[in-house]
């Protein structure tokens, strides 16, 4: 016998290590970590963001999301899509000695659907 244990944890919780949180609460908090860490990214690229790609071209594209190392940039026009890809080698660059570490390794450029409201 286990001395009166119900045998799943340290105090009879399910799923919870001795001395620890839940599994379902410590998964819960490792996403949210991890959505907290990815916002943060994306905010030093947007506070960058203008100084990088310079102000005519930070009015046609704006970061939009920062997942798995990988950049998307929304733009405005197919053009400035083109625009992204071509110079995507050089504003990678800039944003590695801006932000080091932090810096996304690759970029991907979307156009935005026509008639969405543009969220600066």
């Amino acid at each position: 016998m286990n001395g009166g244990r119900s045998g799943r944890g340290g105090n009879g919780e399910e799923g919870e290590a001795s001395g620890g949180m839940p599994l379902g609460k410590a998964l819960e908090h490792l996403v949210e970590l991890r959505r907290l860490g990815r916002a943060m990214a994306l905010t030093g690229v947007a506070a960058v963001w203008s100084e990088v790609v310079g102000p005519e071209a930070a009015l046609h594209m704006r970061p939009v999301s920062l997942d798995g190392g990988q950049l998307v940039v929304e733009v405005d026009h197919p053009s400035w899509a083109t625009q992204a890809q071509l110079s995507a080698s050089d504003v990678l660059g800039r944003l590695r000695q801006e932000l080091g570490d932090e810096a996304p390794s690759s970029l991907a450029a979307r156009v935005a659907r026509p008639g969405r409201p543009r969220q600066l």
